[in-house]
């Protein structure tokens, strides 16, 4: 295969090597535990019920596979935004340039995210800086000046900004188990068992919407992938924080959504006994619910740990944003040199620029969150997916180099690792999807900057067509698949849902089988030998 190896010995990281066992945990951590712990808990019961309660630990029994393939390419092969780089060196330059781009925009969307969330949570004091569902003027002032703060805390040294994530880390937990205790004592058991609708009120629908939500959320475990090159010991640091922070995580968030369940006073909301779906309509809920009953000391708690968890979560989401488009530029020659330019202090401080011209102008834009966080949760995602089988191709074309942690069932776990970034995808409905497969399809332009550094060897990229046909295999399915995820209904749930995890495993084996072809037909090309 392509030996990842020497290219990290001729291309030496100006890295610094800061981050400790803890700091990687509590950077993981700090990745999930972000806005969504203000209001996700909430929103899963919006659109599922009661019932929304099991998203959580569901979805992330579905997405711990996607972890562990993250964790051995990380230890393997420890780079800076690597989710952008395996792909690249397993597939070639369309998947890697399709990839990378989806990186990107998963990773650019997050910032006006956080800002709106950070916005949306103080206009529960200050309501003139949020109406009828977007910022105001004076809102996107505030958002920007919150955007700037995260910038600066980014241009600190690495181990300065992963003291402060481990602080504010440590205090989100430590709030939010002071919200979930307050609201255990208003536990109604009747509230979940007993209300109109009943435990699943909007039927499967709801409840493939609230999985997809938990993505928000549980997204934030490959952050320790992305800042890998400044880990102290990945191979031992990167499995054990990714697993603790799934683990730790699933319970916060299944908690959370419980007790809220369980305390929630409709007609002190003022909404009828059962009606779910009118949570929606709050951008606090918990400091809302506290408020209603009566809890002044747990509404200012509650406002504090949104604001704590997500200003830091954007931090950590804006470095991560930052190192993709630095490996992008260094490694995969898919972006201009200069991003991957650092400077003293071991940070990419071009590419942390153009971060920040980039979200100023999404910030602007947009104006709210709901207009963008599903075109950011299906980037997310379908940036997850071909790292299972960059895994896979890895194993068969390169047995020699030492794995710190290696994958137990990777014939087993990889594949249903690719199908579940991608199922999560489909059922996150036709509305996104519509949106992110032609936004990820412009990535193929990224293909021009690389033709400018590195000759394209035409054959070398056609190993690489499989993913742009499976992008359109996505579309069209979502089309035509079940109204439950809106589409036409030509093929029923689940029957649509079936069809779909076949075709996408034998898509995983295609791309597998191509991989291992393009990097064997490289290799050998680099070394004179006839393929």
């Amino acid at each position: 295969m392509v030996d990842i190896e020497t290219q990290n010995n001729v291309v030496k990281s100006k890295y610094k090597k800061d981050l400790g066992l803890w700091s990687v945990i509590m950077l993981a951590l700090g990745g999930i535990l972000g806005p969504a712990v203000a209001y996700a808990p909430v929103y899963t019961l919006a659109y599922a019920g009661p019932i929304g309660i099991l998203a959580w630990p569901i979805a992330m029994v579905m997405i711990i596979p996607i972890g562990l393939v993250y964790a051995e390419l990380g230890t393997t092969w420890p780079k800076a935004g690597g989710v952008a780089y395996y792909p690249s060196k397993s597939n070639g330059p369309i998947v890697g340039a399709i990839n990378g781009w989806s990186s990107m925009v998963g990773y650019l969307f997050v910032g006006p995210v956080i800002v709106f969330a950070v916005v949306e949570y103080l206009s529960f004091y200050f309501p003139s800086l949020y109406a009828n569902g977007t910022l105001t003027y004076l809102g996107i002032i505030v958002a920007e000046i919150v955007l700037i703060l995260v910038f600066l805390v980014n241009i600190l040294r690495i181990k300065h900004m992963g003291a402060i994530n481990l602080i504010l880390t440590a205090i989100t937990l430590l709030l939010i188990g002071v919200v979930i205790i307050a609201l255990a004592f208003y536990f109604k058991l009747s509230n979940i068992t007993s209300t109109a609708g009943g435990v699943i009120p909007y039927g499967f629908t709801g409840f493939f919407g609230a999985i997809t939500l938990t993505v928000f959320g549980y997204g934030g475990f490959r952050q320790p992938i992305d800042y890998s090159e400044e880990v102290k010991n990945p191979g031992k640091s990167i499995p054990i924080a990714i697993i603790v922070a799934l683990l730790v995580s699933g319970l916060v968030f299944s908690l959370e959504s419980l007790v809220f369940a369980g305390a929630i006073n409709f007609s002190k909301l003022g909404i009828s006994t059962g009606n779910w779906s009118a949570l929606f309509a709050y951008s606090s809920p918990y400091a809302t619910l506290s408020k209603v009953l009566v809890l002044p000391a747990i509404v200012i708690i509650a406002i504090i740990v949104a604001l704590i968890a997500t200003f830091k979560d954007g931090v950590i989401y804006y470095g991560g944003t930052a190192r993709v488009g630095e490996v992008l530029a260094r490694e995969d020659k898919f972006l201009p040199k200069l991003f991957d330019r650092m400077n003293v202090r071991g940070i990419p401080v071009y590419s942390i620029v153009l971060v920040l011209i980039i979200t100023i102008v999404l910030v602007a834009l947009g104006r709210s969150l709901a207009t963008i966080i599903g075109i950011m949760v299906d980037g997310f995602l379908l940036s997850y997916a071909p790292g299972a089988i960059s895994l896979m191709v890895f194993r068969k074309t390169d047995m020699v180099t030492k794995r710190p942690f290696k994958l137990p069932f990777a014939k087993i776990l990889a594949p249903i690792a690719f199908i579940v970034a991608n199922l999560l995808v489909y059922w996150s409905g036709w509305a996104a999807v519509e949106i992110i497969i032609p936004l990820d399809f412009a990535g193929i332009l990224l293909v021009l900057v690389y033709s400018h550094y590195t000759k394209i060897d035409m054959k070398y990229a056609m190993y690489g067509i499989w993913m742009p046909v499976y992008l359109i295999f996505i579309l069209i399915m979502s089309r035509i698949g079940s109204s439950l995820f809106h589409g036409l209904n030509y093929i029923a749930f689940p029957y649509d849902t079936i069809v779909f995890i076949i075709v996408t495993m034998v898509f995983y084996f295609v791309g597998v089988n191509l991989g291992v072809k393009s990097v064997n037909y490289i290799t050998n090309k680099k070394a004179g030998n006839p393929e």
